[in-house]
């Protein structure tokens, strides 16, 4: 489980600690492709409650800088300018 601390809501808030989840991506490895390869892969919720998760393929194992920098990219926050 990778996480940004950041996007998580003010320990005062208390609305904002049932609402929010936070700023959290899973991640599993699993065997991948014929050769059954170890790779890294983002898991996502079903398309329901009762549904197992989906993975979808990031990356093979080794590419470790690979998997944080999109684990990055996703987990980041992004300040909107106000204009």
């Amino acid at each position: 489980m990778a996480s940004n601390p950041a996007g998580e809501p003010a320990p005062g808030n208390a609305l904002g600690q049932i609402m929010s989840p936070g700023l959290r991506q899973e991640v599993r490895c699993r065997a991948h492709g014929p050769d059954h390869a170890p790779w890294w892969y983002w898991v996502w919720s079903g398309p329901s409650r009762d549904s197992e998760p989906e993975l979808e393929p990031l990356c093979p194992l080794w590419d470790t800088d690979r998997a944080a920098d999109s684990l990055q990219r996703v987990l980041a926050l992004i300040e909107a300018d106000d204009q």
